[in-house]
């Protein structure tokens, strides 16, 4: 063979082996699919190519991967859960390999069918369930402890990013656009709080006794005192086999309810196996409207008859005030082989107190339980260390706001949004503009502004007025905790450009228990009666009393 002939059979060879892989290559799409509402993973939904005829079902982190050999054109990928809305997206988002993710819509209650029939199985299984009801609440248990994380993240929705940035006094603030996360066109949101809390809890039936030991806690964002109580309601703690079920101080009726079926409709959906275990897919919707009601589905473990997972949503004409959308979703694993005990709570709320368009609030607050026992003699030797019936202890330690000490104590990855919090607070404390903006608003809205070891303030009693002193002149001095944390002096002094003298007030303070709060006093005071019996009560003495 001449050396020209050995080329191109070697050029032939190396053609042949380059187009093998070229037509081997397989197309991967990927995708997570997720409630819009929630944010959670929406396990078992169905994305099929429509062309193609190609699909998968997602796993129980609502991740799917559908192979192909090529791409059509003008496919399209179906997306379908039973309770949602069906989305459709053009194929070609998925040309890169990028992972794409999906919310949907949740299905408006009375637009599904209900089948009547003589037998109804899901009416059955739903009786199965309350049989053993009993014996799944964690009530049953003579004794449990666990270790519990609680998170509770606040974002504020509708945050217009045009406005924000064409306002001249927020210029140098411009950076936190950088922080609006606006994967969601129709309602772009900034993170703006977050905290965090690791106890251990201890709980005895009989005798009753109940322990929390908080073992840390941290608080990072934009604390608003009436932003937090807006969503007070989301501390409340839910136990879906209960009756009832609260939700922002009003009682829903649970679809677990002992007369459920007289509010309730249930359908059987499928069956799926996960870890193993085999899960029948039951939903729920109200039979009448206006009734402090839920829609939602669960999973139900087929030998046990117990809850693996259920996600409840107050039905569409619910009227809860401000709140636009909610949903409270609770995870059930299989301990001991025997019990299944709640690992994971999840409850998300939208807040509209000035419109559904205008600037809201979104709040996500998980709770995770590690480490759990049940019915075991420690529990009891840890509750008996102690001779009161409630009791929470809180340990100090330095160390729990440290980066590594989460990092490592938390029960799970801080999403996107929550580390977001984190990097924003960290670049605004170095900001000068936003230090300043801060300390007067909080001047202004507090009163009082701290220097060093003392407290000025409250402004509001600096200039006021009144028939008998004419214009009155008054300064508050006090110590704060700089100071010492049991130590308090505090004290005025005020002058009437009327009446031409001094009044004024001093006071000690020591306390000497903060559970229960305790102290003892001594004060001298000479002045006129404004109504005020403690140094920070208002007194009419002030601006707005004038």
């Amino acid at each position: 063979m001449s050396e020209r002939q050995f080329f191109r059979v070697l050029f032939l060879i190396v053609l042949m082996c380059a187009s093998t892989g070229l037509f081997s290559q397989k197309l991967v799409i990927t995708g997570v699919v997720k409630d819009k509402q929630s944010d959670e993973p929406i396990p078992f939904a169905s994305a099929v190519l429509k062309l193609l005829g190609k699909g998968a079902l997602t796993d129980s982190l609502g991740r799917f991967t559908i192979e192909i050999d090529r791409l059509l054109p003008n496919d399209t990928l179906k997306i379908n859960s039973v309770g949602y809305k069906i989305a459709l997206i053009p194929a070609s988002y998925f040309k890169s390999s990028i992972s794409q993710e999906i919310k949907l819509e949740v299905q408006p209650t009375g637009t599904e069918a209900i089948v009547k029939s003589k037998y109804n199985r899901a009416l059955w299984f739903w009786r199965q369930i309350m049989k053993r009801k009993p014996y799944h609440d964690k009530t049953y248990y003579n004794n449990y402890s666990y270790e519990v994380y609680n998170k509770l993240e606040v974002d504020l929705e509708n945050f217009k990013k045009e406005k924000f940035a064409t306002n001249k006094l927020l210029k140098p603030l411009n950076f936190i656009l950088d922080f609006v996360d606006s994967t969601s066109e129709d309602k772009p949101f900034l993170p703006a709080y977050i905290t965090e809390t690791l106890s251990d809890y201890y709980f005895q039936k009989d005798p009753r006794k109940v322990r929390e030991v908080i073992k840390a806690t941290r608080t990072n964002g934009i604390e608003n005192e009436s932003l937090l109580k807006e969503l007070g309601g989301m501390y409340q703690n839910v136990n879906v086999y209960n009756n009832t079920i609260p939700i922002f101080n009003r009682q829903f009726i649970s679809p677990f309810n002992d007369n459920g079926d007289n509010y309730y409709n249930f359908k059987l959906l499928d069956t799926q196996y996960l870890n193993s275990k085999r899960l029948v897919h039951l939903r729920f919707t109200p039979k009448h409207k206006g009734e402090d009601t839920f829609e939602g589905d669960c999973w139900i473990h087929d030998t046990s008859y117990s809850i693996q997972k259920i996600t409840l949503r107050p039905q569409e004409d619910a009227n809860l005030n401000f709140v636009t959308g909610l949903s409270l979703i609770q995870e059930f694993k299989l301990i001991n082989d025997t019990a299944w005990f709640l690992y994971k709570d999840k409850f998300v709320a939208d807040i509209a107190p000035i419109g559904k368009k205008r600037l809201g609030l979104k709040g996500r607050k998980t709770t995770t339980y590690k480490n759990v026992l049940v019915n075991d003699t420690s529990v009891v030797d840890e509750l008996d260390k102690s001779k009161s019936v409630e009791r929470i202890e809180l340990i100090v330690n330095h160390q729990q706001n440290s980066d590594t000490f989460w990092v490592k104590k938390r029960h799970e990855v801080l999403s996107k949004s929550e580390q977001s919090v984190y990097a924003l607070l960290d670049t605004l404390t170095k900001n000068k503009t936003y230090i300043g903006y801060r300390n007067t608003i909080q001047f202004v809205a507090r009163g009082t502004k701290d220097l060093g070891n003392f407290r000025i303030g409250p402004w509001f009693y600096w200039v006021s007025g009144n028939r008998y002193e004419g214009t009155r002149l008054r300064f508050d001095l006090a110590t704060n905790k700089n100071f010492d944390a049991h130590w308090n002096l505090n004290g005025y002094l005020a002058y009437g450009f009327k009446d031409q003298k001094f009044k004024g007030k001093a006071e000690v303070k020591y306390q000497f228990s903060s559970q229960p709060w305790g102290y003892i006093s001594a004060s001298y005071k000479k002045d006129m009666d404004f109504g005020q019996m403690y140094y920070d009560q208002l007194a009419t003495d002030n601006l707005f009393g004038t």
